[in-house]
């Protein structure tokens, strides 16, 4: 087996694990919003950039407004998992500056555009 073949062998394993990764990933991600959407109105929003780090969060609205659950998927590989948001849990929107002050500025935009369609 030459070198060329070889490098072809590999590119094709490596795609075939990222997909098979992706897949992981997306389905945890759906089992989550299942389970948060027993909960309440669920809000997703996410970062527009192309070439950053895609940040996602997903928020649970209850009745009065107030944010329920809080969850944020941040990172540019396969491996990001859903973290809790504990910083918005109990307030509802509009947020008070000081509060998403402590939040990464991709967190700022997701939270924005989860609320946009208002």
């Amino acid at each position: 087996m030459d070198s060329t073949s070889f490098l072809i062998i590999v590119a094709i394993v490596a795609w075939t694990a990222q997909i098979g990764m992706s897949f992981f990933q997306v389905r945890a991600f759906n089992r989550m919003i299942q389970s948060m959407a027993k909960k309440g109105n669920v809000k997703i929003g996410r970062t527009k950039s192309r070439w950053k780090a895609r940040t996602i969060v997903v928020l649970v609205e209850g009745n009065d407004g107030a944010i329920i659950d809080a969850r944020v998927l941040h990172g540019m590989t396969v491996f990001a998992r859903p973290k809790t948001l504990p910083e918005l849990i109990g307030y509802s929107f509009p947020f008070d500056k000081k509060l998403l002050h402590g939040l990464s500025q991709g967190t700022q935009e997701a939270i924005d555009v989860a609320f946009q369609n208002e």
